[in-house]
């Protein structure tokens, strides 16, 4: 489930895969007992169906930690969409949160 972003990123010669028009959020840690979330995101494509990763723009951070107040807010506030599974949900409010935060550049799921 990748965010599609509004406009691609030009990575120019960097990688012949750009410009990429998507961020993923490729792996999740949590931590609920620290109230930590570690998020490590890839940029890239889907290419015929499969998730094509290339190399992290140089603006742009391959990882981020939602923790504290921010973490507490993400937990408790975000809501399922009618016949929307819950880890779709979940993946759909932390995309949200990195858009706001400016972690990630406007777009929306796919």
């Amino acid at each position: 489930m990748p965010w599609e972003l509004t406009t691609p990123i030009t990575v120019g010669d960097l990688d012949p895969n750009g410009p990429y028009t998507q961020v993923k959020i490729v792996k999740e840690m949590n931590d609920s007992v620290q109230k930590r979330l570690r998020v490590s995101l890839g940029y890239g494509n889907t290419v015929n169906g499969d998730w094509v990763e290339g190399l992290v723009p140089n603006d742009k951070q391959k990882d981020h930690i939602i923790d504290g107040e921010d973490y507490n807010t993400l937990i408790t506030t975000h809501t399922t969409l009618e016949n929307e599974l819950t880890y779709d949900a979940v993946k759909r409010a932390l995309y949200a949160a990195l858009a706001s935060a400016g972690v990630i550049d406007p777009g929306s799921v796919v």
